[in-house]
């Protein structure tokens, strides 16, 4: 895959000017000579390409270093001002877009609920004038709106722009990236799983930025995952990398919107809390129901909800054993509304973790919060143009 063909000179410029830029903004302080030292580039090189990244505004230069014996070297920084972002997470029952600057810093953000079987035609014509908002509120910048990311649950061929399948809008094979292509030709859209889009949030912004291979749950109301491997997002062969929500843990239980029997969606997400409610007969907190209310009652000492979300940490557990087995990862970081019920959760899904794993020598990943909560998949999405706008990887400049 990463294979640099010799004699193309214009390529390894590209790469090594994407190496250059990646290095300013992860240190955002560096000078010219500490990056031919770390980047092992010579220093007349290094200095063209920056001299380039300065004239395309991605990078300034921030006032007078620290000398050591010569002149003081000038200090370069990422400038997050260069352009804005629009990133939009697509719920069940409800939109949320933020625009941010290049460093996902939000200058503007909107939540805007709709009925949840609510018409597509109704929700995009919402998505549609949020959009137009969050345009107006932008920032004058070099670049202006330098793309859309949008977050959606469910299955998605990103190279088309399509969601194939979101079983919890009941859309089927929506050409969403051509619709909003027709409103805005000019700017690069991104549609993508919500859940990949988070983990590229925690990656970039989060729980994740240490983390090489980590998987990201998002448990809501229904579970899905994104997996970083190496530093990069997996997709799988159709996109359907990270469906585990409808791994089956129970061939004899509960029916999933998908059409199956027992995914571990209907056990560790929301879904299991309302079911649990209802037998329990707490029908008033079902009405206005939120995973927040339940915890709150779980802190003030009542005994049931506590359990509940014990039992729903314990669920959580037994599908993180499975994602550990599959890919062995460094942590596994929780999200969603499920991830907010915290240590609730948590300290049982990692009980039932160390009980059942098979190499017992508590060196297993972390299991650990989403850092960014409720924003990790519009902040994600912010990211994924980041990441192929900006900063395109050196793997996506070759291929």
């Amino acid at each position: 895959m990463n294979m640099v063909r010799t004699g193309n000179i214009g390529l390894v410029k590209k790469i090594n000017k994407q190496i250059v830029l990646k290095l300013i903004r992860e240190k955002n302080n560096i000078s010219r000579a500490e990056i031919a030292k770390i980047t092992g580039l010579n220093k007349a090189t290094v200095s063209a390409l920056v001299d380039e990244l300065i004239s395309e505004h991605f990078v300034s230069e921030s006032g007078i270093g620290v000398s050591t014996g010569g002149r003081r070297p000038l200090m370069l920084r990422f400038n997050e001002a260069a352009g804005s972002l629009i990133g939009i997470e697509l719920g069940v029952n409800y939109i949320y877009a933020v625009l941010t600057d290049l460093n996902a810093e939000i200058i503007w953000q909107k939540m805007v609920h709709f009925r949840a079987n609510e018409t597509q035609e109704t929700i995009m014509e919402k998505m549609i004038a949020m959009i137009h908002e969050a345009i107006r509120h932008a920032p004058a910048t070099p670049y202006g709106i330098m793309g859309i990311g949008i977050g959606v649950p469910g299955i998605v061929n990103t190279e088309e722009g399509v969601v194939i399948f979101a079983p919890n809008l009941h859309w089927d094979h929506v050409a969403l990236a051509s619709i909003l292509q027709k409103q805005w030709p000019d700017y690069p859209i991104i549609i993508e799983n919500e859940a990949k889009l988070a983990a590229l949030g925690e990656k970039w912004f989060g729980a994740g930025k240490e983390f090489a291979n980590f998987v990201y749950v998002s448990a809501g109301t229904g579970i899905g995952a994104g997996i970083i491997i190496h530093n990069q997002l997996y997709r799988g062969t159709d996109g359907i990398a990270g469906e585990i929500g409808h791994h089956v843990i129970d061939i004899h239980g509960v029916r999933c919107s998908c059409g199956n029997n027992g995914c571990w969606e209907m056990y560790a997400s929301e879904k299991y809390i309302q079911r649990r409610l209802e037998q329990e007969n707490h029908h008033s907190m079902l009405e206005d129901f939120s995973v927040e209310k339940v915890r709150a009652l779980a802190e003030r000492g009542d005994k049931q909800m506590a359990q509940i979300l014990a039992e729903v940490g314990r669920y959580l557990g037994i599908g993180i054993l499975h994602i550990i087995y599959a890919y062995n990862p460094e942590a596994v970081i929780v999200g969603n509304t499920i991830g907010t019920a915290g240590k609730w959760v948590l300290e049982p899904a990692r009980d039932e973790v160390a009980k059942r794993i098979l190499v017992k020598n508590g060196g297993g990943p972390f299991i650990i919060p989403s850092q960014l909560s409720e924003k990790s998949c519009a902040i994600g999405a912010v990211a994924s143009v980041l990441e192929k706008v900006v900063m395109p990887s050196e793997l996506e400049v070759i291929s």
